[in-house]
């Protein structure tokens, strides 16, 4: 089994820019799966069930409901916030609707599960030296192509750091994420700010707020910084693995095209390092870090 891991020249790249996109890290074959397994998963929502759960990020209007603490080790779904309209009614085709599917996709779903503990994957963490890497959150991410009612769609994410809402004591958590369709410019590729994650100290986090009682807040340690470097764009195939750090700010735009961009994510964090019941991100969502072991 093949358990290389990331090559001298990638790991000093990762640790100077906060981010690493490797080509075809997936094979097509696999690529095609995901994708398959993706468009599957979105044929299967019941919306006649569902609490029409938005997938809001704005710091002052983040999700933060039961529904979605109970995704920490669920299939769950969220959707746009354009999905509905005033009166609650489905706007569009429910599998363009649809933003984001997790947060357990590794635990519940073979396909996924395959692709997130593939040796290859394990082989990074140990080149990462994790001590006992541990997968905590895993989700398809939808950048719906614009409708014929909308020029584009209200679907880009805001400029943020990934350790704001997995917060650990040193700070661990390294984002796996797989482009499963080309990423460009006009729909919505990511991009970062290269070396932010040394320079910008992580300065606030998602916490749960009276144990989830009245859902989540942003808890600062300081003011947001003032940003002076420049974003870079990572266009991308489909079948490429972007990694990126806890602390590196990065962002993705709206979807301007008639093309979709999905892809696949989850976050690894160390096992030896502090987390907390403040984390949003429980396991048993009640309260606990019973996280899967990415190996023995």
């Amino acid at each position: 089994m093949q358990m290389t891991g990331l090559t001298p020249e990638q790991l000093e790249t990762f640790d100077r820019e906060g981010m690493l996109c490797i080509p075809d890290f997936l094979t097509p074959e696999q690529t095609q799966q995901l994708l398959a397994e993706s468009q599957k998963l979105l044929s299967e929502c019941d919306l006649s069930t569902h609490p029409k759960t938005t997938f809001k990020t704005a710091d002052n209007d983040h999700i933060g409901d039961k529904y979605f603490f109970e995704s920490s080790d669920k299939v769950s779904f969220f959707f746009d916030t354009d999905a509905f309209n005033d009166e609650g009614e489905l706007q569009m085709d429910l599998s363009k609707a649809i933003n984001k599917i997790g947060h357990g996709l590794h635990i519940h779903d073979e396909v996924f599960n395959k692709i997130t503990f593939d040796p290859k994957v394990q082989g990074i963490a140990r080149s990462l030296s994790y001590q006992d890497p541990r997968v905590l959150q895993s989700m398809c991410i939808f950048k719906q192509p614009a409708t014929v009612k909308q020029d584009e769609r209200d679907n880009a994410v805001p400029p943020h750091t990934d350790a704001t809402f997995l917060y650990t004591q040193p700070q661990s958590a390294v984002g796996f994420w797989y482009a499963l369709q080309d990423c460009t410019m006009e729909n919505g590729c990511l991009a970062y700010i290269p070396g932010s994650h040394k320079k910008y100290p992580v300065n606030k986090r998602f916490v749960r707020v009276d144990g989830g009682e009245k859902g989540c807040n942003f808890e600062y340690f300081e003011e947001d910084p003032v940003v002076d470097g420049e974003y870079t764009y990572v266009p991308c195939k489909a079948g490429s693995l972007i990694l990126i750090n806890n602390s590196v700010l990065h962002k993705s735009e709206k979807n301007k095209s008639d093309k979709s961009r999905y892809a696949y994510a989850f976050h690894v964090i160390d096992g030896v390092a502090g987390y907390d019941e403040k984390n949003w991100l429980q396991v048993p969502y009640t309260g606990g870090t019973n996280f899967s072991k990415l190996y023995t």
